[in-house]
């Protein structure tokens, strides 16, 4: 038995060791460096994520210390001069939000000219089941990370119409991947709404997802298909000047 755990611990060190040289490294990498049996590393390394020894972004792998920084900063004016036209015709509020941790973290904020006061949630971390912002990471990020966010969360209500039963939660997500993009209803804040949509890298790699919110008045029912389709657009713009 000994001889066995020392057998793990040691294949545990060298894949952090690995991780620490080669940061955003990727399983079919890890293994067939460290000449590993891919089940075995990807049991290590999934060990090693819960242990918050490591963190996962998409199916990179990173040492939590070493977490790319410049993916919670400002994507800049390209970004800016993408999205920003939406948030002004619409006097709506974007975000692009990334998952850190099992959370949403804000990494970027685009404000209409009446809706200034936003720009506070920059870097703000939220609970995956609440907005549209962090129901859509959790709907298209790869199953393996998924599973293990739901298996080891202890959902929050930010409302009365939160979903915290995680039955109810795997058909909304269901639902979300059905219908490309994700809808909060006054779930995160009574009488507002938030609609959201993936963004993907050019491999498509899940990056990020492309939300607006404003008020119910604002963001009405009959409006969200077709901005659903329009932030769609947005999305494949990000994905080719920036993602």
């Amino acid at each position: 038995m000994s001889a066995e755990l020392s057998t793990t611990l040691i294949k545990a060190t060298r894949i952090r060791e690995y991780v620490a040289k080669h940061p955003g490294c990727v399983l079919k990498g890890i293994a067939k460096d460290l000449r590993l049996n891919k089940t075995t590393a990807y049991r290590i390394l999934t060990t090693l994520v819960q242990l918050k020894w490591l963190t996962k972004q998409g199916s990179c792998y990173y040492l939590r210390t070493q977490q790319r920084e410049q993916q919670f900063q400002p994507v800049g004016w390209l970004a800016n001069q993408t999205v920003q036209p939406l948030v002004d015709a619409r006097h709506l509020t974007a975000f692009l939000g990334m998952q850190y941790d099992g959370e949403l973290v804000i990494s970027q904020v685009f404000a209409s000219a009446d809706r200034l006061s936003d720009f506070a949630l920059l870097g703000e971390r939220q609970s995956l089941n609440a907005s549209a912002l962090g129901k859509c990471l959790l709907a298209f990020m790869d199953e393996p990370t998924r599973n293990a966010i739901l298996q080891t969360t202890r959902w929050q209500a930010a409302t009365k119409n939160s979903l915290t039963d995680r039955q109810d939660l795997l058909y909304s997500l269901a639902a979300i991947r059905d219908q490309g993009y994700a809808l909060d209803d006054e779930e995160v804040q009574l009488n507002m709404r938030c609609l959201a949509v993936p963004v993907y890298s050019q491999v498509g790699q899940l990056v990020a997802t492309l939300g607006v919110a404003g008020s119910d008045a604002a963001l009405q029912r009959r409006q969200i298909k077709s901005l659903a389709h329009e932030l769609d657009g947005v999305s494949h713009q990000l994905t080719n000047l920036i993602f």
